[in-house]
């Protein structure tokens, strides 16, 4: 029993790193390079955290209604450092996803 808890903890951690780096903005399937880590040492660190506890995570994500990442590549960046973005940028994104989301959308 606690072999199975043990692996479900460690799958989680991976789809946690996984899922924290496709919201900031990074590729699903190439990963974070590690040019990336060093550059942002400030996310990786409180993303490696939230992985380790991804339990404790996901149940104060849901609690607070699911809101979007707070971390990205702020627009025009040329280095692609993910930062904390203001609540002005974070707006934004948010916005532009939704008009992208609808635009994939048929209607009918």
């Amino acid at each position: 029993m606690a072999t199975v808890l043990a692996l479900g903890h460690v799958l989680g951690v991976a789809i946690a790193l996984w899922t924290f780096n496709a919201r900031a903005g990074g590729s699903f399937w190439h990963g974070v390079p590690p040019s990336l880590l060093l550059i942002s040492p400030e996310w990786f660190m409180v993303s490696a955290g939230k992985a380790i506890g991804w339990e404790i995570t996901l149940v104060v994500w849901l609690a607070r209604g699911k809101p979007s990442s707070p971390w990205g590549v702020r627009p025009g960046s040329r280095s692609g450092r993910i930062t904390r973005l203001t609540p002005a940028e974070r707006a934004a994104r948010d916005r532009a996803m939704q008009a992208a989301e609808h635009s994939r959308i048929p209607e009918g």
